[in-house]
Parts: structure tokens; C-alpha cells; sequence
């Protein structure tokens, strides 16, 4: 009878864990998914529509004789079993939006 009763409770418990991990992933996808969905304003906007939302990466931020501000930028480049190459930006501010323009080595 006991032994029953430690199989009925091992059994429950594993259902609970189940229905629990299962909500945790449900709040996780819709978290990621909300995430995606946000429009964000400014440069930050500009680099998401220009580059993809999330592989670009902000270096440093210049301000010039003007003082305009500038960011420097770079994007890792992946290759199978070899360390990323990097391609560097700078981003800056005009009248009509942002413009980016590649930095060459």
C-alpha cells in the first residue's frame, strides 16, 4: 500500500513539473517574441532596420569639432571553426535620418 501511494505521488509531482516548465517556455517564447516586436527609435532604430535586429554592436561614441555625435559600430562575420572578422561602421546623424559609411583598414 505504501508503495502505491509513493508511485500516486511520484506520478502527480511529475504532471505538476510538466504543466510548470511548460508555462516557463510559453513566458519565454512570448517574452522573445515581444522583444522582437519592439520598434525602437533613433539610431538604435536605424541600425535594427539596417543591419538586422541585434548583431550589431556599438564600439564607441565620438563627437566631432561640431559636436555632432557619432558611434562607431562593428558587425561579426562567422565562419565554420574560425574566429569572426569584423566589418566596422560609423554611424552618423544628418538631416534627413542617419547614414553609415564603412571603415576600411
Amino acid at each position: 500500500m505504501f508503495n502505491l501511494l509513493i508511485f500516486v505521488l511520484i506520478a502527480i509531482t511529475l504532471v505538476l513539473l510538466s504543466i510548470f516548465f511548460d508555462g516557463l517556455m510559453r513566458l519565454y517564447k512570448e517574452e522573445k517574441e515581444t522583444e522582437k516586436n519592439n520598434v525602437r527609435d533613433g539610431m538604435e532604430g536605424y541600425l535594427d532596420r539596417t543591419f538586422g535586429i541585434g548583431p550589431v554592436k556599438i564600439f564607441k561614441t565620438i563627437f566631432d569639432a561640431d559636436g555632432n555625435v557619432r558611434y562607431l559600430v562593428y558587425l561579426p562575420q562567422y565562419e565554420w571553426f574560425k574566429s569572426p572578422t569584423y566589418k566596422w561602421y560609423e554611424v552618423y546623424a544628418t538631416n534627413n535620418g542617419f547614414q553609415h559609411t564603412e571603415i576600411e583598414r
